[in-house]
């Protein structure tokens, strides 16, 4: 029953039973009180106690009607508060939340334990707000580039970064805008850094170097291969290539398959000079060197390197030499199987 119908029941129920006890007793009766002496009628007295008791009964109504009501609005306030909770939990968004009512403190919790799924099933899920979000994720999980400025996400959120390198996959261009944003730290961003490795594969050598990231060994490879390319108007400077030679750790075949790629793009006496200067201080540059020597046909220089060799080194070369001043013509590359 409603507080309302509650007031208007009971009163029905003292006036009826006033009026039937007047109708009995019309007369007045005296009771002291703390020494005051109150004169009511009788019919007042009798209905007294129940009207005590009405109002009591209603305060009491009153009080865990009001109750209830903070309980109910903690559930809302917790309920939108977990939905927003779950939102930023998909959208991997720190979000630290104090929840006020049991029901949700517990599973904000547990949702901790999880990762979430975005390619799971959709048709349980009542909320129309989550179920767009989920399908925004889905699409970038699934390689899509889509607009994400309603989510708010900060730079470094990972849905954030991985929205950017999808539309960077499929628009190479797009690499100058990130680059003209990246700021100070670039070097240790994740989308900077694959947008620089995306626009050192069109940029010109001087724009490349313009932008001031470390060249890693293997984009330094990659520019070699766009130096060698017929279909790339791009170039290195031989004195850096050198440079650059020198500053990475390659090994004797990297140095070997280096030579072989180098030797029909640059000048023979570019290649050579080039290799003869890097196993001066690189011991691992010597079988580079010496290969670059037959292939031009230095065999009188590469005839002297090896005699001053030792016993045990660089005997593919000497077996090639001997073999070809016994009229054996092969090809070197069989040698080392590059």
């Amino acid at each position: 029953m409603g507080l309302k119908k509650y007031i208007i029941f009971s009163l029905i129920f003292i006036i009826i039973v006033g009026l039937y006890a007047y109708s009995l007793n019309g007369n007045m009766y005296i009771m002291t009180f703390f020494g005051m002496h109150i004169s009511l009628p009788i019919a007042i007295w009798v209905i007294l106690p129940a009207l005590l008791i009405i109002i009591a009964t209603i305060l009491h109504i009153i009080f865990y009607n009001f109750k209830d009501y903070l309980v109910q609005r903690n559930l809302q306030k917790d309920y939108k508060n977990f939905i927003q909770y779950a939102k930023n939990k998909m959208l991997k968004i720190n979000f630290n939340n104090d929840f006020k009512t049991k029901w949700f403190k517990l599973p904000a919790k547990i949702l901790n334990y999880f990762e979430f799924d975005p390619n799971k099933n959709l048709d349980d899920l009542d909320n129309e707000e989550l179920k767009n979000i989920i399908l925004d994720l889905k699409k970038i999980e699934n390689g899509e580039s889509i607009e994400l400025k309603k989510y708010k996400l900060s730079k470094n959120n990972y849905y954030a970064r991985k929205n950017i390198l999808n539309k960077l996959s499929k628009d190479k261009k797009y690499a100058d805008e990130i680059l003209n944003n990246c700021g100070d730290n670039k070097q240790e961003n994740e989308v900077c850094k694959k947008a620089f490795e995306i626009y050192a594969t069109y940029a010109t050598y001087n724009n490349i170097k313009k932008q001031n990231f470390n060249i890693s060994k293997e984009l330094f490879l990659k520019l070699i291969d766009r130096t060698i390319s017929k279909e790339d108007n791009f170039k290195i400077e031989n004195n850096e290539i050198f440079e650059y030679l020198k500053k990475y750790d390659f090994s004797s075949m990297e140095y070997l398959l280096l030579a072989k790629k180098m030797k029909n793009s640059f000048p023979p006496e570019v290649v050579m000079s080039l290799f003869e200067k890097l196993s001066l201080e690189k011991e691992k540059a010597m079988q580079a060197y010496l290969y670059t020597l037959f292939e031009y046909q230095m065999i009188n220089k590469a005839r002297e390197v090896l005699e001053n060799s030792g016993k045990n080194e660089f005997e593919k070369f000497k077996y090639f030499l001997f073999l070809r001043d016994n009229g054996k013509n092969f090809d070197i590359d069989l040698f080392f199987d590059i």
